[in-house]
């Protein structure tokens, strides 16, 4: 194993030659399971985007709106006898890094396919993949997505940094983090080698901090923990020899020197003052952290040596300047300004108990209150000129699935609003001891609670998961690759699915499984149709049917092959989702209000039998608006509270027309263009969602609607003139907030 990433080193020495630096911001994103991320050039994250005001990165479970987990990396190496004995150097990793310290040379990411192409009603769903057209082949790697950053430093040192990701369910929560440090010599991008002798004492290592997670944004008093104030970190520490060496943070009981919260706060429960108990869910069960898998005991000893690694919760944001060489080789060999506690993990050391309501705020305070971050490093290391060293980490995310959050959120609203509710506690846990209980809990905190902390289980579980597949030579089974195409038509009746069998020349191929969800992507998704070679039914298309005029629907397809320990094994959903909402198409009436064909309308107009507004009034008197009144307190039974809450739909439109919204003084709101595409079916139907031109959503009244017809339309059984362009018809409807 050593001798072929000796080789891998070697080639991307050879290649770096020709590299020219690359920009500090360029990034890329990893996009293919349920946990996604972007990864920088300069070697490490940092989750602020101020274009967006918001920390991003790390998103679990990412099929939803708010689910970013992380801040932060304060990443660097550092060595002693760099020019004389004790002479100290350094590298700081940072947005902002100077040359002096930094100077990265590539970020590419390949994959082992590509996203699906998806067109949903004759739009194509553009999908940014990161790729570049650059693949890998399963024998290069069975990774789904392999991204690769290299970085220079003024050590001489280069990393090379891999990233791994899966889309197989049971690991599509973690990367896999491969770090080669090897003394190159190079210190800027001439490439010229400027140092030949050894790196002595050099170590790596980093702070880093979570925020669990992002829906806090929204959380009355909880916003401090968007930059993870209010987080606790778990470690295993070295002193007891752990078999996986680990930590993990999660978001604990607010406090600030101006707040203290009313209720236990643990996991993000929702309110009833917040709304009705159909938005309740436990917002923030997330479990984010890292876990050691491999480090080399030395640069010609490849065996793993766990001794390496030094782990602990941190303090604060106080870390050494860029420049500041002997503070950093001391923040990553010993405790720089004893903000690091080693022997004992946060929580334990604060006698924290489950539902106690004790804040990490209590511990931290007195030194910096801006937050508890985890600090990892390795070393000592020598690495000869030539030679290299590797360590090997998993970062993942987990905890509560979205339906159990649900479920579990639901119940603690209940029970805070006093009912009797069956509060059925977990399991005792798999992988560590029991928390310690606090004996004043109340009954419903520590249901929550203990639920919630399922999720440390669930990320120690991630954890050996990435171990067994990292040792295994990434060996985990693997589903069929993604179909690679999928079409989804709308018809009046029915939405048509049909996709690419690609998958099926797999030699594990079983078949495939379509799931939907309705109103918003990120609503629940349940199985519809199912396929299979052991039922001799293999098919590359399906016919949704029963569905509801009005409403959107999502939809994507999984191949699958069943293992005989994990059983089914799907290709990765972030492969085919959809994104455009499919709705029925329903074409306009064939039959007026009062049962007369509009054929006959056709012909007797063409005859003479009816006047000019007869004809009108039957054809544009059939438009309705749903729901009308609108009323705020009921879009759930209308078309839900997600992305279409505020809809309403015009039906039994003709099929090319102008709609002008106006309110009831007569100024203009909005204008729909209701068209036909060329070569398809006419439709009757046409959605607002109750916003201004300049999407400002409406208020309460009285509105008017103007629907003109845009073109001369004819009967389509008899080819007669139907509507002629200009005609119209005026409705009212009203609107109530």
């Amino acid at each position: 194993m050593k001798n072929i990433y000796k080789i891998l080193i070697i080639t991307l020495l050879v290649t770096g030659m020709v590299f020219a630096a690359i920009p500090l911001s360029n990034r890329t994103w990893i996009k293919v399971g349920s946990l996604q991320s972007p990864i920088d050039a300069w070697g490490a994250e940092r989750a602020w985007d101020a274009n967006r005001s918001w920390y991003e990165g790390l998103l679990w479970p990412a099929w939803y709106a708010r689910t970013d987990n992380f801040v932060i990396d304060r990443q660097f190496v550092a060595c002693r006898h760099f020019n004389a004995p004790d002479d100290y150097k350094s590298a700081k990793f940072s947005t902002s890094a100077g040359v002096s310290q930094i100077v990265p040379q590539v970020l590419e990411q390949t994959g082992l396919y590509p996203y699906c192409e998806i067109t949903v009603d004759g739009r194509t769903q553009y999908v940014d993949d990161y790729l570049n057209g650059n693949y890998h082949t399963i024998t290069e790697s069975r990774a789904d997505r392999v991204v690769t950053n290299v970085v220079r430093t003024g050590l001489g040192v280069t990393m090379t940094r891999k990233v791994h990701a899966f889309s197989q369910q049971y690991h599509d929560n973690y990367f896999i983090m491969e770090y080669i440090f090897e003394n190159t010599g190079q210190t800027d991008d001439s490439g010229d080698i400027k140092r030949t002798a050894d790196i002595e004492e050099f170590y790596f290592g980093r702070i880093t901090r979570y925020a669990t997670s992002s829906e806090v944004n929204y959380i009355t008093n909880l916003r401090q923990n968007t930059w993870g104030a209010h987080q606790w970190v778990y470690h295993t520490p070295m002193i007891e020899d752990p078999d996986m060496p680990l930590y993990y943070s999660w978001m604990g009981q607010a406090q600030t020197a101006d707040i203290t919260m009313p209720y236990n706060n643990v996991g993000g429960p929702y309110l009833p003052a917040e709304g009705p108990i159909s938005r309740a869910r436990i917002r923030c069960p997330q479990f984010a952290g890292e876990g050691v898998i491999h480090v080399d005991k030395s640069w010609d000893d490849d065996s793993h040596d766990k001794s390496k690694a030094r782990i602990a919760w941190y303090i604060g944001d106080g870390n050494p300047p860029e420049g500041s060489d002997q503070q950093a080789w001391g923040l990553l060999s010993n405790n720089y300004e004893g903000r690091a506690f080693f022997d004992v993990p946060q929580d334990v050391y604060a006698g924290h108990k489950v539902a106690d309501r004790f804040p990490p705020y209590q511990v931290i305070k007195d030194k910096d209150a801006a937050g508890t971050n985890a600090f990892i490093s390795f070393g000592p290391f020598t690495i000869p000129h030539g030679e290299s060293v590797k360590v090997v980490l998993v970062q993942g995310v987990s905890g509560l699935s979205r339906r159990k959050a649900t479920e579990v959120g639901k119940n603690w609203y209940r029970a805070y609003q006093g009912n009797v509710v069956d509060l059925e506690l977990p399991p005792p846990p798999a992988y560590r001891d029991p928390d310690p209980i606090d004996p004043d809990a109340s009954a419903m905190d520590l249901y929550k609670d203990l639920w919630v902390y399922t999720g440390k289980d669930s990320i120690i579980q991630t954890f050996l998961r990435a171990r067994d597949n990292y040792n295994s030579g990434f060996g985990i089974p693997l589903p069929p690759p993604p179909p690679l195409t999928f079409t989804v038509l709308p018809q009046p009746d029915m939405v048509v699915l049909e996709w690419a069998d690609n998958a099926e020349t797999d030699p594990n191929f079983e078949g495939y499984r379509v799931y939907r969800a309705m109103l918003a992507p990120d609503s629940f998704y349940y199985p519809v149709f199912e396929c299979s070679v052991t039922d001799d039914n293999i098919t590359n298309t399906f016919a949704d049917k029963g569905l509801l005029r009005g409403l959107n629907y999502y939809y994507y397809v999984v191949s699958y092959s069943v293992d005989p320990v994990l059983g089914r094994l799907e290709s990765g959903r972030a492969y085919t989702q959809t994104t455009i909402p499919a709705t029925l198409k329903k074409p306009p009436r064939d039959v007026t209000d009062d049962d007369r064909l509009i054929s006959d309308i056709a012909k007797q107009y063409a005859a003479g039998e009816i006047s000019d507004k007869d004809r009108i009034e039957a054809v544009l008197g059939m438009i309705r608006v749903v729901p009308n009144p609108y009323n705020i307190k009921n879009r759930k039974i209308a078309f839900g509270e997600g992305s279409d809450k505020d809809k309403l739909m015009f039906y039994n439109l003709p099929a090319n027309c102008n709609i002008r919204i106006f309110t009831e003084r007569g100024d203009l709101v909005d204008v729909i263009e209701h068209r036909t595409m060329e070569g398809m079916a006419p439709v009757a139907d046409a959605a607002w969602n109750s916003a201004t031109a300049s999407r400002q959503v409406v208020k309460s009244g009285v509105y008017i609607a103007h629907i003109q017809v845009h073109e001369d339309i004819d009967e389509i059984e008899t080819g007669l003139p139907l509507l002629f362009k200009g005609e119209s018809t005026v409705k009212k409807f009203i609107i109530i907030r």
